[in-house]
């Protein structure tokens, strides 16, 4: 195997063993395994490599010049950083699966390696997508453009709202639910706040605009506060409620948002179960396409891996952002779309009027009312339906309103997508 590209794995955690298992056990052509390093080498792994392999200093890897490949899966930013740039330095490519790592700092590795030629392979870090990578790098060339991605990217929080939905559970009851069965981790912060969507949000707009610019903040809402019963009157509409990266291009200027959103419950999106992730485009011709993929597991995460492997060892170029053009993110309050409203309300003639009179001064079109059982003695719940608004008006209507005195309690305001496929 003398013409075979020496690869290095840098962290032996469970992404790490799939890896190790593939090219060790398995024999990826073209690909040589010769290096794992992990601080840990005591813990039992269910995969067996020669002692001369393992070491626990990455600097054996990165500054080891046989090796051609260094694959990073110890996650978090630093020493990972350090790895990834380190080894290009050295002349080496790398491939890694760090989301975190590409979103707050993919500026200095896609820069570095734009100037020394070298190639970052990242399927991995957005593994529910990997298969539409080319499309997105098309896109950053300026051969295809995106109108718009609709793309539900955290297995963790889309296994949650299902719970929700098909068994009237509350959000801790789904969540720990979710963390019985290692869906969630102890501290699910990252996934159900939104954080791990808009980290892979992030790496899909710096690919589909060909710019390592870091991308300027944008809104990040998560799913804590989605209750039950939003779930079943969106049902009643013909919605479900999911947790939704969205990026919409408009003459260059990006709309980008994390936030659940009503999608229509036929979509592919809408219709999406369990632990998957699952994408939705729509070209600059108006073509709708879709793909539905596991959220996250070690073997999609491996296949992910070697899949970038197999293409540097092939020659194949690696779509990877490489320009330095900035990124226009269009202001969150000039987006227009329709909303969901639930307002908890006193039970009260003329409410309806009251609201529907703010309304009007900013601008907002009413689609549709519903007016729920009382749930309590104190408050009766409606439920509205807009038609197109701006948000910033949305929002100003609605701090007007929450200052009602026959408003009893915030009102909840979601978003509505028209997912297509």
């Amino acid at each position: 195997m003398s013409s075979s590209k020496k690869v290095a794995v840098i962290g032996f955690g469970n992404i790490g063993v799939g890896v190790v298992r593939a090219l060790y056990e398995n024999r990826v052509p073209g690909l040589e395994l010769t290096r794992v390093v992990d601080i840990d080498l005591k813990k039992r792994r269910p995969v067996k490599i020669p002692k001369e392999y393992l070491s626990t200093d990455w600097r054996t890897a990165v500054n080891d010049p046989k090796i051609d490949i260094v694959v990073e899966l110890v996650g978090g930013i630093e020493p990972a950083k350090t790895i990834l740039m380190q080894a290009m330095k050295n002349g080496k490519d790398v491939v890694t699966a760090n989301k975190k790592l590409l979103a707050a700092e993919g500026k200095s590795i896609f820069s570095l390696a734009a100037k020394l030629g070298r190639r970052v392979g990242f399927r991995a870090s957005f593994v529910g997508c990997h298969s539409l990578i080319h499309e997105f790098q098309q896109a950053g060339t300026a051969a295809k453009r995106f109108k718009r991605v609709y793309a539900i990217l955290n297995g963790t929080s889309n296994y949650i709202l299902s719970m929700m939905s098909q068994d009237n559970k509350t959000f801790k009851e789904a969540l720990r639910e979710a963390q019985s069965k290692g869906l969630a981790e102890r501290d699910p912060s990252d996934d159900i706040d939104g954080i791990d969507t808009a980290n892979k949000i992030r790496i899909l707009l710096n690919l589909i605009t060909n710019s390592y610019q870091t991308v300027p903040p944008f809104t990040i809402e998560g799913i804590r506060n989605v209750a039950v019963q939003d779930i079943q009157y969106a049902a009643e509409l013909g919605y479900s409620i999911k947790l939704v990266g969205v990026i919409e291009q408009s003459n260059g200027s990006f709309a980008v948002g994390v936030h659940p959103a009503l999608l229509p419950e036929s979509s592919l999106l809408g219709s999406l179960e369990g632990a998957y992730n699952g994408t939705e485009l729509e070209d600059e011709d108006g073509v709708i396409s879709g793909l539905v993929a596991p959220g996250a597991g070690v073997y999609p995460t491996t296949d992910a891996v070697v899949k970038d492997l197999s293409d540097i060892v092939g020659g194949r170029p690696l779509p990877m952002p490489a320009s330095p053009v900035p990124l226009t993110i269009a202001s969150a309050g000039d987006s227009q779309r329709r909303y969901y409203l639930r307002f908890s309300v006193q039970n009260h003639a003329g409410v309806l009027a009251q609201i529907c009179n703010i309304f009007w001064k900013y601008n907002i079109s009413i689609a549709g009312v519903i007016q729920k059982e009382p749930v309590s003695t104190k408050f009766v719940p409606v439920v509205m339906t807009t038609y197109l608004a701006k948000e910033k008006d949305i929002h100003a209507a609605l701090k007007k309103v929450d200052e009602l005195a026959v408003v009893k309690a915030e009102t909840r305001m979601i978003r509505i997508l028209s997912a297509n496929t």
